[in-house]
């Protein structure tokens, strides 16, 4: 969700903004309103910057952005004090301002605040104005998209979210989120224990540290984005190892109960060999696993892939899953994990249903090589399969033999 900016009218500008950004103005005029050099008072000064920000005119938008960003306090401040502010300007101010405390304060208290500024507001605000806009019950039961944003940000403390998640659920109120039903079931199973508390919000706090720092890039990515311009916070990288390696890494390092089997020949377990140097990424492991679950569902979310390869192999269903339907999973991690045999039914199953997913060659080859992997869509994926690697599958001892069997007909057919 984002505000649809476009030049305001005449009348919304007022006679003496309209003098210095109206089609034909002069252009060094133009140009020392664009570097706030204009003798305007400070709404004027505001809302010209945003009509030479949203008419997209050469040179000009950019640096009156620029000049936006370093305007002194008093000036913004001084122009949120117009009750008649324009709502694309509150926008503008939020989306070049996005970090700003006092600023982001007297938006939230505008009466002329849309409700899309104030969702894009809660996926990038500090702390303060997080728990300003969760106050405000009446506003953001009206418009869901507030919480789910919120949800989603880090620098909302795990108790204000929490309370806020629930009473959602409690009053009906439809939510978007991509792990909704998981988070429904968590609520669901820890109704009789206590809310979250502040020692919860720290331990949340340190277990999201590569999101919070995350989010000075998203917001740099915001403030350069242009008045059309719709930006993906997902896409924004959140730090920590990202790479292939990273995940297989994470997955290797996961506790699992599958790790350690139990030994029924009689025989005594060898020790393992002493590690050279131990993996500092291991503590990071322990962190997450000792979490609680509505803290691992909320990280699954918002995390990196790092963490998300940790938390896929939690052996709770909700946490698992809400990993895989994180909107920030890449199709890399998607390779890893649909090759990885250790994953639960759950989560190789929601991978097969996802068709961007499975149009991946890779994808659609450790489906069908994975014994998790539902019968009917690994039937299907092998029609897909190039004829060396209908052969790999054919010749596979770790695959339903029903699976083998068609792919060795296939062979045949193909001869």
């Amino acid at each position: 969700m984002a505000f649809n900016h476009a030049p305001l009218l005449e009348a919304e500008l007022g006679p003496a903004v309209w003098n210095v950004v109206k089609p034909g103005a002069p252009a060094p005029l133009q140009g020392m309103v664009a570097r706030g050099l204009a003798p305007l008072p400070p709404r004027d000064l505001v809302v010209a910057l945003y009509q030479l920000w949203v008419c997209n005119l050469p040179q000009l938008a950019q640096q009156s952005a620029k000049t936006v960003e370093g305007l002194p306090l008093q000036i913004v401040t001084g122009a949120l004090a117009d009750a008649r502010l324009p709502a694309g300007v509150l926008d503008f101010l939020t989306r070049k301002l996005p970090s700003n405390v006092d600023v982001l304060e007297g938006i939230v208290r505008h009466a002329n605040v849309a409700d899309d500024t104030l969702v894009g507001m809660s996926r990038l605000c500090p702390e303060s104005i997080c728990d300003l806009l969760a106050e405000n019950q009446a506003r953001w039961l009206a418009c869901p998209a507030i919480v789910e944003a919120l949800y989603q940000n880090p620098s909302c403390r795990m108790s204000v979210a929490q309370r806020m998640l629930e009473l959602a659920v409690r009053e009906g109120v439809e939510l978007a989120l991509p792990n909704i039903e998981e988070i429904k079931l968590a609520i669901a199973s820890t109704r009789d224990e206590p809310p979250a508390t502040a020692e919860d919000d720290e331990d949340f706090r340190r277990a999201a540290s590569e999101a919070i720092a995350s989010q000075e890039r998203m917001a740099q990515r915001m403030r350069e984005a242009g008045a059309a311009e719709t930006v993906d916070l997902d896409a924004v990288v959140t730090g920590g190892d990202e790479t292939l390696a990273g995940i297989q890494a994470a997955l290797e390092l996961s506790p699992s109960d599958d790790m350690q089997l139990p030994m029924d020949d009689g025989s005594e377990a060898k020790p393992e060999p002493p590690k050279e140097e131990p993996d500092p990424r291991a503590d990071r492991v322990t962190q997450i696993s000792k979490l609680t679950m509505m803290k691992k569902i909320r990280l699954a979310l918002m995390g990196n892939g790092f963490e998300r390869a940790v938390l896929i192999r939690d052996s709770n269903k909700v946490v698992c899953l809400s990993a895989i339907k994180s909107p920030r999973v890449k199709e890399n991690e998607v390779v890893a994990y649909s090759a990885n045999r250790s994953l639960s039914h759950d989560v190789v199953r929601h991978i097969a249903q996802r068709r961007d997913w499975t149009k991946l060659y890779a994808v659609k080859l450790n489906l069908v090589l994975n014994p998790k992997t539902p019968m009917a869509s690994a039937m299907t994926l092998l029609g897909h399969l190039h004829a060396h690697d209908v052969r790999k599958v054919a010749h596979s001892k770790n695959i339903p033999s029903a699976l083998a069997t068609a792919a060795k007909r296939r062979m045949q057919q193909r001869r």
